[in-house]
């Protein structure tokens, strides 16, 4: 029964700590990436993308990138209007259809290119963006690569973009 019980615990443990760790998505080896790593450039805490001409911030609102370690820190969930006043230095929020890009829909949880774009937290995989139908707001939805609207104080996440390299 000890060794049960050791097992038991130990196994637990190890979930924390790989929720701590980010998410690892689930792909369909069957398919062909539609968001290969040979579509993007990646330079330290940008990734450009050579299908769409757009530079995105490789770490969420929250986190920053360190060589070696990768996108570290905590990515903050926040309501739309402070997303949208992350627009700064030439980032600003990306539009429903430019987020759309980096879905991965052969992969789940997160649907995105990992190596692109690591570090992702299972239970903030919603991402905001600069599109407003006047009556709500849309947001990707990374853990299914799924498009939503949504009401402006709702939180979620955010990836700033920008034009060109």
């Amino acid at each position: 029964m000890r060794t049960e019980v050791s097992c038991l615990c130990l196994v637990a443990l190890t979930s924390v700590c790989l929720m701590g760790q980010g998410a690892s998505a689930s792909c369909d080896p069957t398919q062909p990436s539609q968001t290969p790593n040979s579509r993007y450039r990646i330079q330290g805490g940008e990734v450009y993308d050579s299908k769409t001409h757009l530079t995105w911030q490789r770490c969420s609102f929250g986190q920053r990138w360190k060589e070696g370690l990768g996108c570290v820190g905590v990515i903050r969930q926040i309501v739309w209007q402070e997303a949208m006043n992350q627009a700064t230095g030439g980032w600003r929020l990306p539009t429903v259809d430019e987020l759309k890009t980096l879905i991965a829909p052969t992969c789940t949880n997160p649907a995105i290119n990992e190596e692109a774009f690591p570090d992702m937290e299972l239970d903030k995989l919603w991402y905001w963006t600069s599109t407003d139908t006047g009556s709500a707001v849309w947001y990707v939805a990374f853990g299914t690569g799924t498009v939503h609207n949504a009401d402006r104080t709702d939180m979620n996440a955010v990836r700033l973009v920008r034009t060109g390299s």
